[in-house]
């Protein structure tokens, strides 16, 4: 059980480097032995647990969206307030995510014309889980006529994710404005208004 911890322990120091040198350095600018150094192991130690440096990011970006998958797993839609409840988690959840990780997400969104096949395929592979749960939530409370019968879903459920995703970008420039919590709070307003019968 101790090696076990210890492995796993490794692991997390090393993909919490990774996170800190993709977000300072991008993509072509970080190196595995920066990678290394940072999260204080050497490099051998670093190639036991991933391949390669583009393993390195795969993980990262899965690890980033990983946590609000749970979200839809068995949530309830029988009513109304089920259907606030839940998309309110998912927002609360996603929004924290993008706020712990706003350095590597704006690094990862400026990689995308620079290396545009790598970055889509490990969006579609880190994100399609969880946007996967959402939509197939949103269709569900479809059936159930919490949300309206002509709704594109799959619109809807993106639309959410990118009005939540511009609030952290153009945070810097609002946020003497208004307080981040009232962005969240007029996205999900909108949102539930738009999709709700």
């Amino acid at each position: 059980m101790q090696v076990c911890t210890c492995m796993k322990e490794t692991s997390r120091k090393i993909l919490d480097a990774a996170i800190r040198v993709f977000a300072r350095d991008g993509v072509a600018g970080a190196t595995t032995r920066e990678i290394a150094r940072t999260a204080r192991v050497n490099e051998v130690t670093l190639f036991r647990y991933f391949k390669n440096k583009n393993e390195l990011l795969r993980r990262v970006v899965i690890r980033c969206s990983e946590r609000f998958e749970h979200i839809f797993t068995e949530a309830p839609f029988e009513t109304r307030t089920d259907l606030r409840r839940t998309v309110l988690a998912y927002a609360t959840v996603y929004v924290a995510m993008l706020h712990e990780n706003e350095d590597f997400v704006r690094t990862f969104l400026g990689e995308l014309n620079r290396h545009p096949k790598l970055c889509r395929s490990l969006f579609i592979e880190s994100a399609k889980p969880a946007r996967q749960k959402f939509i197939a939530y949103l269709q569900a409370a479809q059936k159930r006529r919490l949300v309206r019968r002509n709704l594109d879903v799959v619109t809807a459920a993106d639309s959410l994710s990118g009005m939540l995703l511009a609030g952290v970008i153009r945070r810097p420039l609002t946020e003497s404005a208004y307080r981040n919590e009232d962005y969240v709070k007029t996205c999900l307003e909108l949102f539930l208004k738009g999709i709700e019968p």
